[in-house]
């Protein structure tokens, strides 16, 4: 009789048998088989064929040999919310990053129409493991609410409540009101400042000032102007800045071109031509694909792509990746929040320690004492609390930067005389690349021959 030995799967899923060859021809009987699972506690999945036929054709059989199988457990799936209007349907997902370059064309819409459908997650299904035992399936992810402004939500359908477009921002969808420019700013018009979103189908010329709660779209070229939107800005013609302009956006700048100007986006910079002479600062990316970057400083939270960086004639151009005014701002700003909490909390826990002190020495606190003492607690209380909440902002503010692969890609020429800085690390070129990436490594910034793989 050959000796029997099973194999169980770590994840209890799967039992084979192996067949200590001692013998031969090999001899297994049916019954020895059932006896081993049932030693083992093997009561569920078992492949009754595959013990038959191994038990009548042992010498024939490939060892070891699946004998039991269970069910794996199934993971629900995840909710969605599916924009419903006309011109375009979308799914968007729970664990989706939006995209905002596609809000040019979403659709406007009416009072009272279906913007979009709400599809729930779904339980997970149960498995079972070669035991018999259960195992737990975890539930879809629900979709986080997305109800944003003059938005309603009535049985798992969101209806806009007012005429308007429909924005994607902070993962919400907004229907805001929107004002349209047929033609070039003047002085007919004005300056414009709106809550909703903006049309312009026309030029903005110098010195105009254009802010919008929600998106700005503008269909000719900017020049020395101010564009302010809490959305993206889209800007179809260029802009010729004059050293002047200012253009700054909670979301995405897309413009065919940039020269002369100032540029802030809380998202990315996306340019279809070039970036000259121009101080860009994009929390996330800035993007010049088949465009160069000359002069001026190209600021990025996490990569910049160009075809050209620099030029013939040696221009200095200046690319900083990994900290960004917005980072470095927000930083400046929690560790003076830090600073100031902390000085407070000192303050409050020093008269609290004095009026303690006085109560074990005298036994007895004045009314005013017994008042200043309630409020100082409940003052450390919300300092506490607020300092910690501080504290976990920075450190999240940090990982979100250690995490990002930082670099800078220049598929045609990256020219002499481009400043690189990855935070405090700098190099300076002092010769002319050829379809490379620059990348910190080891405290040292590379430059090696950029692969597409």
């Amino acid at each position: 009789m050959s000796e029997l030995e099973l194999l169980i799967s770590k994840d209890k899923l799967t039992v084979h048998i192996n067949v200590m060859r001692d013998s031969i021809p090999l001899q297994i009987e049916e019954s020895d088989v059932y006896s081993l699972l049932s030693k083992h506690g093997i009561s569920f999945g078992i492949k009754r064929d595959v013990i038959s036929k191994m038990v009548s054709d042992v010498n024939s059989m490939l060892f070891p040999v699946l004998l039991a199988e269970g069910e794996a457990s199934q993971k629900g799936e995840d909710g969605f919310i599916k924009l419903e209007t006309v011109e375009q349907k979308h799914e968007i997902h729970s664990n989706e990053v939006l995209n905002f370059r596609n809000v040019r064309q979403i659709p406007s819409v009416r009072a009272g129409q279906l913007v979009a459908t709400i599809y729930p997650s779904k339980l997970g299904i149960p498995g079972r493991n070669v035991f018999g035992h259960p195992i737990a399936a975890a539930d879809g992810n629900p979709n986080p609410s997305m109800v944003g402004k003059n938005v309603v939500e009535t049985n798992g359908k969101l209806y806009a409540s007012i005429d308007g477009q429909i924005t994607l921002s902070d993962k919400k969808i907004n229907v805001l009101p929107f004002f349209e420019v047929d033609g070039d700013l003047n002085l007919k018009t004005g300056n414009i400042d709106f809550v909703g979103n903006v049309t312009i189908r026309g030029n903005v010329p110098s010195d105009y000032v254009v802010k919008a709660g929600g998106d700005i779209s503008i269909y000719g070229i900017v020049e020395g102007a101010q564009i302010v939107a809490g959305g993206s800005i889209f800007i179809y013609g260029g802009i010729v800045g004059f050293t002047k302009a200012l253009i700054r956006a909670e979301g995405d700048i897309i413009a065919s071109y940039l020269n002369q100007c100032q540029v802030y986006a809380g998202k990315n910079i996306e340019i279809t031509g070039s970036i000259l002479h121009s101080v860009c600062f994009a929390k996330e990316n800035v993007h010049a694909i088949t465009g160069s970057l000359i002069g001026g400083l190209i600021s990025a939270g996490n990569h910049v792509t160009a075809k050209d960086i620099g030029n013939a004639s040696h221009t200095k151009t200046e690319i900083q990746i990994g900290t960004t005014e917005h980072n470095s701002e927000e930083e400046k700003r929690i560790r003076s929040e830090i600073d100031t909490t902390k000085a407070h909390l000192q303050k409050v826990l020093l008269i609290l320690q004095k009026l303690a002190e006085k109560y074990k020495r005298t036994s007895i606190l004045t009314e005013d004492e017994v008042l200043l003492l309630k409020r100082d607690k409940l003052t450390q209380t919300e300092l506490t609390k607020k300092l910690e909440l501080l504290e976990s902002e920075l450190l999240e503010l940090s990982s979100k930067q250690k995490e990002v692969t930082a670099f800078i890609i220049a598929t045609g020429n990256l020219y002499p005389n481009v400043n690189i800085q990855f935070g405090k690390y700098k190099r300076i070129t002092n010769q002319l690349f050829h379809h490379v990436k620059a990348q910190l490594v080891n405290k040292e910034i590379s430059i090696d021959i950029y692969s597409e793989k």
